[in-house]
């Protein structure tokens, strides 16, 4: 049956029956350490799913911390990588609301070292590459949405400038321990300006450092560095009380190890087409134990499925946010978005007394379409990327952070025109489906996001139970 938009109802029983299934074949199969899912509707009002099973330490899996074996919690804290990038979409989004920026802005307004690029044109890093001025100025839009002519280091491009990447240190992220070589935000965004791009910015879609490189921006028109403004003007305000650039030591007991697909000898981490061969421990914690020098703006982030979800409630109800604490009517506003765990009886009573409200607005409603709308001159396949992360791109654009689905059937998937989505490395990902009015979060830590098919599988689960 067809519903309004954004009033759909799940069939909570068979969602989490199915949910609880797939979870738990792939941890009990040995494939991942654990899974978190949780599943939020507007026309229902709550999360109605919240699932969690396995273990965020494992002591078997090698080096342990004495901790001995920890099963997954709500309060899990988790490296995000990749889903910071949305994060830091609406903190751009934030200072244009406030006129401090527009999207048509050129980057080398902000960041000089950013002018008069080199374009990658002709042969190969580092005997044969030829280079030329790039004709078009890389903008604030081409970096939200990975059109810039930047790549990253572990990507590989015909003329292998993420080959130059490697050989002169732009690194934003620590994937591996000890990666990083102490370096500022705007240093290394220095580095990055030496290097060509690795195509003229506007002309092909690129996963890139582009994200990096805007949390610099946001660091020189706000005056604040980039963690000081996520958490004033995000973080506290979303009740995101455990995310952030490092985890403090009060929090280090329920932060999350990471694993790492085993594999044939000499495949490459991030490559494609490996042999899986079950997991095992990927000792990168010191990384995130104290505070960075470097907070990196694609990909720096650690966080909890409880906090996530809380983000995404706020794009989910056009950029505002109802704090778990108030108490909400069938009459309210449609951006309300009370979160489940009061029995119908308690929220009964609730509804009898005062209710304190205190909504808070993160972004316009007009913002939030903006930025969950496609910026592309087409679909992904039109940019030069029919597939990526052995995912299919075709009717698939790209808005400011994150994917837009544009044709479910092109994209041949269970799926809505118009779902924003992304995910992380660690296959780590999040779905908002403005039309049916459903938000999906999924949690584990095993790297890289590309050797399960935990996406596609978990959005036929959550999509077929809409009724």
């Amino acid at each position: 049956m067809s519903s309004e938009e954004g009033r759909c109802e799940l069939n909570v029983e068979s969602l989490r029956e199915e949910v609880e299934a797939f979870v738990k074949e792939y941890v009990d199969e040995g494939m991942l350490p654990f899974g978190s899912v949780a599943v939020f509707s507007k026309k229902q009002r709550k999360e109605v799913l919240s699932f969690m099973y396995g273990r965020s330490v494992i002591e078997k899996a090698g080096d342990g911390d004495g901790r001995g074996d920890v099963e997954i919690k709500e309060d899990t804290i988790c490296r995000i990588y990749s889903m910071t990038k949305p994060v830091v979409a609406v903190a751009i989004m934030i200072l244009y609301e406030r006129r401090k920026l527009n999207l048509t802005d050129p980057l080398h307004k902000y960041l000089p070292c950013f002018s008069n690029m080199q374009v990658a044109v002709e042969g190969k890093y580092p005997d044969t590459l030829q280079t030329r001025r790039a004709k078009t100025d890389i903008t604030i839009q081409h970096l939200l949405t990975h059109t810039s002519g930047f790549t990253y280091w572990f990507l590989e491009d015909p003329h292998c400038v993420h080959e130059q990447y490697r050989a002169d240190g732009v690194a934003f992220s620590p994937i591996y321990p000890g990666q990083l070589d102490g370096m500022s935000l705007q240093d290394v965004c220095e580095r990055l300006a030496k290097c060509p791009l690795a195509f003229e910015p506007g002309t092909k879609w690129q996963y890139s450092n582009s994200f990096d490189v805007l949390g610099r921006v946001i660091e020189l028109i706000s005056g604040q560095s980039l963690d000081e403004f996520l958490k004033e003007n995000i973080f506290d305000p979303l009740e995101m009380k455990d995310t952030g650039f490092y985890v403090p030591e009060e929090k280090k007991d329920r932060f999350s190890q990471c694993f790492v697909v085993q594999r044939d000898e000499g495949d490459e981490l991030l490559t494609e087409g490996f042999v899986k061969k079950g997991f095992t421990r990927l000792d990168n914690d010191a990384e995130f134990l104290s505070q960075p020098r470097l907070c990196a703006g694609g990909g720096g982030l650690v966080s909890t499925i409880g906090d996530y979800m809380n983000f995404c409630h706020m794009l989910l109800h056009g950029g505002t946010f109802l704090p778990v604490n108030n108490n909400s009517s069938d009459n309210d506003h449609d951006n309300d978005n009370g979160r489940d765990g009061c029995k119908e009886d308690e929220q009964d009573e609730q509804r009898k007394k005062p209710t304190q409200k205190k909504i808070v607005r993160i972004l316009g409603r007009k913002t939030v379409e903006l930025m969950m709308g496609n910026h592309l001159k087409g679909d992904m396949a039109d940019y030069g990327k029919a597939s990526f992360l052995n995912l299919n791109w075709k009717g698939v654009g790209f808005g400011l952070g994150g994917s837009v689905v544009l044709s479910p059937f092109q994209l041949g998937a269970l799926s809505s025109e118009g779902e924003y989505a992304w995910g992380g490395m660690s296959s780590v990902f999040f779905w908002i489906d403005p039309r049916e009015g459903v938000a999906c979060v999924f949690m584990t830590q095993l790297v890289p996001s590309s050797a399960l098919p935990l996406r596609q599988q978990l959005r036929v689960i959550v999509n077929k139970n809409i009724v």
